[in-house]
């Protein structure tokens, strides 16, 4: 991780939300390459009670990237990914 408040997972965990929810897993990276922040999340819910929202499981910032609202941005796109998820659900209800 990018620091060391972020909670690190098991190579499994990381492949199980990879193969479910690629769509939620997003990295901001620099223009040389560098990483600069990512954000991974989950969509929870139920299509029966139609009940639909996005999980942040992580979000890590480099430190060197801080307070260029890298953060915000990142919350701002899992957000969107979750509110379009969430209309291809339950469309046709």
């Amino acid at each position: 991780n990018l620091d060391p408040l972020t909670e690190t997972y098991g190579i499994p965990f990381y492949l199980q939300y990879l193969a479910h929810w690629p769509e939620y897993f997003i990295v901001a990276e620099a223009p040389g390459g560098e990483l600069m922040g990512y954000i991974m999340g989950k969509a929870e819910g139920s299509v029966a009670r139609e009940e639909w929202h996005g999980h942040v499981t992580a979000l890590s910032v480099a430190p060197e990237f801080r307070r260029l609202g890298l953060a915000a941005k990142l919350m701002e796109l899992l957000e969107e990914i979750s509110e379009r998820y969430e209309e291809s659900t339950f469309q046709g209800y």
